[in-house]
């Protein structure tokens, strides 16, 4: 079948589309050019390994860091945080995923999807007082080392931390749960999950937002799939918002459920609401990287390649541990 040996051919190539730890969240999340080997004055704080990644905590002064280790042995940067500043983001890639409140300023509750070392929705959590918080993650050793090093908690009513796939979560949810704000975060190793990737996950997500919600991604806007992820995208949702990060090697995707789009004054207010929130967040300049033309040649939209009663068996296949083949870059 076409659809199928077109989602086969991307194989690993997908890290460079959606999101977190590839050469396209990369630099918050990780890439070729973000690659961190242990030096003097590193040291080691926790680590682990599961059929999904091998995850290691270094310290290095008062910067910790989780890093996803790759099956040749390179570094990719999941998560890092200034222990000394906890509440604020030191990543450029988290910052501009803050656009989603310049999209939509006051969500009441938020899911995000990929915990990694937690410093997004622990961002969250921090400044945004009676928001209701929910975190999935595949991997449980991601969860240990976060809640072990990275403050997320074990036991707190208003935030709390499931140990699932993100597709099967969503499926699975209570027919009538809905979130303001989506966040998509997930990856397996450095790899997005192509089931993670396709029209049928993103109208999964649309489904469990909220009226006005907004889903939330970050993209390496310099790779093959780049395309690939804007066509899907955009066939899914009613509106769509591009913001550029602060390198411009990254684009924040911010989908909306809501069909009628927000004018550059709209967004500039709102960036001024929610700024006394994320003051250490230049969030008029944040909105001001928002951009509406399209940067992306006509692509493939990305389809399941699996039928829609197999998805456990399809997340299954996709959320196993990269081997030696796999292609990271």
């Amino acid at each position: 079948m076409q659809r199928r040996s077109f989602l086969q051919q991307l194989g690993g190539a997908a890290v460079t589309g959606l999101g977190g730890v590839l050469p396209a969240r990369a630099v918050r999340a990780a890439g070729p050019g973000n690659n961190m080997s242990s030096g003097t004055g590193e040291r080691v704080l926790g680590e682990g390994r599961s059929r999904y990644n091998h995850v290691r905590v270094v310290e290095r002064g008062s910067v910790r860091t989780m890093l996803f280790i790759a099956d040749d042995g390179t570094q990719y940067i999941e998560t890092r945080i200034d222990v000394a500043h906890r509440r604020s983001l030191d990543l450029d890639v988290f910052r501009t995923m803050l656009a989603g409140f310049v999209v939509h300023p006051e969500p009441r509750r938020i899911l995000v999807l990929g915990l990694g070392g937690g410093a997004l929705p622990g961002y969250f959590h921090e400044r945004l007082p009676g928001l209701e918080l929910e975190a999935v993650d595949i991997d449980p050793e991601v969860v240990r080392l976060a809640q072990g090093f990275f403050g997320v908690p074990t036991a707190d009513p208003s935030y709390r931390v499931h140990v699932a796939d993100a597709r099967l979560f969503l499926q699975r949810a209570p027919a009538d749960q809905r979130w303001d704000m989506i966040v998509l975060d997930a990856f397996r190793g450095v790899q997005v999950p192509l089931h993670l990737k396709t029209a049928e996950f993103h109208g999964e997500v649309l489904k469990r937002l909220a009226d006005g919600g907004v889903a939330v991604a970050n993209l390496h806007n310099v790779t093959r799939m780049y395309p690939h992820d804007r066509e899907t995208i955009a066939a899914v949702y009613p509106s769509c918002y591009s913001f550029l990060s602060e390198a411009g090697n990254q684009t924040t995707l911010v989908a909306s459920a809501a069909p009628a789009r927000l004018g550059v004054y709209a967004l500039r207010a709102n960036a001024r609401q929610i700024q006394p929130r994320f003051d250490d967040v230049d969030m008029l300049g944040l909105a001001a990287r928002y951009y509406a033309r399209r940067d992306w040649e006509r692509a493939q939209v990305l389809r399941d390649d699996f039928p829609a009663d197999n998805l456990a068996a399809a997340a299954e296949r996709n959320n196993g541990s990269c081997l030696r083949g796999c292609k990271y870059r």
